[in-house]
């Protein structure tokens, strides 16, 4: 993947209409287009994280941002919740 210059970070997506998750990745160049991208709501897209790159010293390093509501290979008809009082 080809990425723009001067990226600062990119947001990672599952999509939700598969059987095995796929990702997507989606790059930002701004954080405005970082907030526009994850606030806005995509179609069969669930954000899992954000990752945002920074140059420290010279030495490249990342933030990653998970979320709990992104879940890898349980779907949500599959849960069975057995509780007892």
């Amino acid at each position: 993947m080809n990425f723009p210059n001067h990226l600062i970070g990119q947001a990672i997506f599952i999509r939700t209409g598969v059987p095995d998750y796929d990702e997507v990745a989606r790059p930002f160049q701004t954080l405005e287009e970082m907030v526009k991208l994850c606030s806005e709501p995509l179609a069969g897209l669930t954000l899992e994280r954000v990752i945002i790159y920074s140059m420290r010293e010279g030495q490249p390093c990342a933030l990653t941002l998970g979320f709990i509501s992104a879940s890898k290979s349980v779907r949500p008809n599959s849960l069975n919740f057995n509780f007892k009082d």
